[in-house]
């Protein structure tokens, strides 16, 4: 069944996320538009699928560089599952995706300053990248919080990287000052912009966005009481402090998601990653192929029945 497809990462497996990416966009596409897929809609939909693929694709080969990566063939599925329950906003936001695939890179540059030889270059590295994140969305600055907890470590107390964690944090924004006056707004606007509190509101919630909460939910209980063996403190650290950096990251997501921090549409953007890196170790942990396929179908069949209500695409 369909989990056998990804027991392995086998070009079977990269060959089946491909076609379950195509049918899961296709279909988020399909709901969108009310039922209707027209020449416009399936070139949009193809060049999406296009751009999510290479996301997947991208997210693979940055884990496959790492020795301590958590991350296995599932997560071929996981992606492109999750997505099927993520609440879909009005389109496409490259933005958003380099966002992501940034902090997707900080993980493992975040693995690098903890394991490798050279921890201040690499320091400075994460310190540039998330200063980089904080001129998209400057409430994304509690990600400074990971490079301050590793600075209050004895081994990093030094002036060395103090320095190069304050270079970054000081000189990135001056230099987008300093080009703000010379770049269209309508090039940099939207990846320079400043925190605007909107708390929570249950009244203008849609339905996608309950939906979005059992995945959040299960991914949270996952960070705390479901850890793979691989994960616990007898492990290997390197594998901890990837666990670690997902959950911050997670974490992170659910505070600014409840608080309204975000940047235009999709509250729950900045959740989707850590979300579908969770759920894919959770079916890594299921032993039972049975299980797997049945949660799996079964996940699936609720799903699309509730997109295609919750679109008005099938009316009860």
């Amino acid at each position: 069944m369909i989990i056998n497809l990804f027991q392995k990462t086998t070009y079977k497996a990269y060959l089946s996320s491909l076609i379950f990416s195509f049918m899961v966009v296709f279909f988020i596409q399909f709901c969108k538009n009310y039922g209707v897929l027209s020449i416009d809609i399936i070139v949009k939909g193809l060049f999406f699928w296009v751009i999510f693929v290479l996301f997947i694709l991208v997210i693979t080969y940055l884990e496959s560089r790492y020795a301590y990566s958590n991350y296995n063939s599932i997560h071929l599925l996981a992606f492109p599952l999750i997505f099927l329950f993520f609440p879909h906003g009005p389109g496409l936001i490259v933005s958003k995706i380099f966002l992501g695939l940034m902090l997707v890179y900080s993980k493992y540059v975040f693995g690098k300053v903890l394991y490798s030889d050279n921890s201040a270059k690499n320091l400075f590295d994460l310190s540039f990248i998330f200063s980089l994140i904080v001129i998209y969305n400057n409430s994304l600055a509690i990600f400074y919080l990971i490079p301050l907890a590793i600075l209050i470590q004895q081994k990093y107390r030094d002036i060395k990287h103090l320095t190069c964690f304050l270079l970054p944090v000081i000189f990135v924004p001056v230099f987008v000052h300093a080009i703000y006056d010379i770049i269209p707004d309508t090039f940099l606007g939207s990846f320079y912009s400043f925190m605007e509190l909107n708390l929570w509101d249950f009244k203008i919630k849609s339905n996608s966005e309950f939906l979005w909460f059992i995945v959040i939910i299960l991914s949270f209980y996952i960070t705390i009481f479901h850890k793979p063996k691989t994960y616990e403190q007898n492990s290997n650290p390197e594998n901890i402090s990837g666990f670690n950096f997902m959950s911050f990251w997670l974490y992170a997501s659910i505070i600014l998601g409840f608080l309204g921090l975000h940047v235009g549409d999709g509250r729950w953007f900045l959740s989707f990653i850590p979300a579908a890196y969770f759920i894919g170790i959770f079916l890594a942990s299921i032993r039972s192929t049975l299980v797997k396929n049945y949660l799996i179908l079964f996940s699936l069949i609720t799903t699309v029945i509730f997109k295609l209500i919750d679109f008005n695409v099938v009316n009860l």
